[in-house]
């Protein structure tokens, strides 16, 4: 019994059981929290630099891409330029554009061939050699012709300055049409009209617009007329690219010589986000009348 009664007595002793708990301490989390920061600052300075570049060329690709492809239309639009009519006029460039051109003969006119041609009455006849060269896709109804524009000081020396009711280089806008071979000019003012010059090379020039490019307010604008001015209102321009640099972008001509070409030189500025790209083209300019 008394054994027993011990061996009760020791079952009902409560048993205590220890446990162990782990965590973290204020200032072990403040430390994990700086060197997180620092991490994180490290990863920063070592990755900002390549990602600023990235975003760094591709804006200048951009800006590179714009000025290409506003330089590209100049160039295009001054390799259709009626020989010697391309003029820098206040920083505006400024040409008459011939989309067709060829070789004429001789017209008839009170019964005798005529070089230069004359057209004594509306319709006024002129011949021309082989096909009619289209640089495009269809000409509208009303042109200037132009034959041997040498460029000179003078009226009727230069598409710029015709001559009215005088022998010009430059025929009254007109309505031309073709036929077979033979080229129509239809209009009351075509009447009494002829052309100053014969071509050595009988070459003549269909001209459908003048053309001008005007750099201001940030953006390249360019302007189509259909007529023949000193100068001309851009307001209604269309524009070409923004994000001009217009003080640093420039426009200059250097008419050709007998040894050389006339030569377009087209500095195009363009300027975004403290990122500036500068593109220079060079067109040459055939001013062989």
């Amino acid at each position: 019994m008394r054994r027993l009664a011990c061996t009760l007595s020791a079952s009902r002793t409560p048993v205590r059981v220890a446990y162990t708990g782990h965590g973290f301490t204020l200032v072990e989390l403040v430390m994990v929290i700086a060197l997180s920061g620092l991490v994180a600052v490290m990863i920063g300075t070592v990755m900002s630099r390549p990602m600023q570049g990235f975003v760094d060329q591709s804006r200048r690709a951009e800006l590179v891409d714009l000025a290409a492809t506003a330089v590209n239309r100049m160039a295009r639009d001054v390799r259709l330029a009626v020989p010697n009519s391309v003029r820098i006029n206040g920083g505006v460039l400024e040409l008459l554009r011939a989309p067709s051109g060829g070789r004429y003969r001789a017209n008839l006119a009170g019964g005798v061939l005529q070089d230069p041609p004359v057209c004594a009455a509306s319709p006024c006849t002129i011949p021309f050699a082989g096909p009619l060269q289209l640089n495009e896709l269809a000409l509208p109804a009303n042109l200037w012709m132009v034959i041997y524009n040498v460029g000179s000081a003078g009226a009727g020396n230069n598409v710029w300055t015709p001559a009215a009711g005088a022998p010009s280089v430059i025929s009254p806008r007109v309505s031309i049409s073709v036929q077979g071979t033979e080229l129509y000019l239809t209009d009351a003012a075509i009447s009494g009209f002829r052309f100053r010059y014969a071509s050595p090379q009988h070459r003549f020039f269909l001209a459908d617009q003048v053309v001008g490019y005007r750099c201001s307010n940030g953006r390249l604008w360019r302007g189509e007329f259909d007529s023949l001015a000193a100068s001309y209102d851009y307001s209604t321009a269309a524009p070409v690219v923004d994000k001009v640099d217009c003080a640093n972008s420039s426009f200059t001509y250097t008419p050709g010589t007998n040894i050389r070409s006339g030569l377009v030189t087209i500095r195009l500025t363009l300027s975004t986000n403290g990122e500036t790209i500068s593109l220079l083209q060079q067109v040459h300019v055939d001013n062989a009348p």
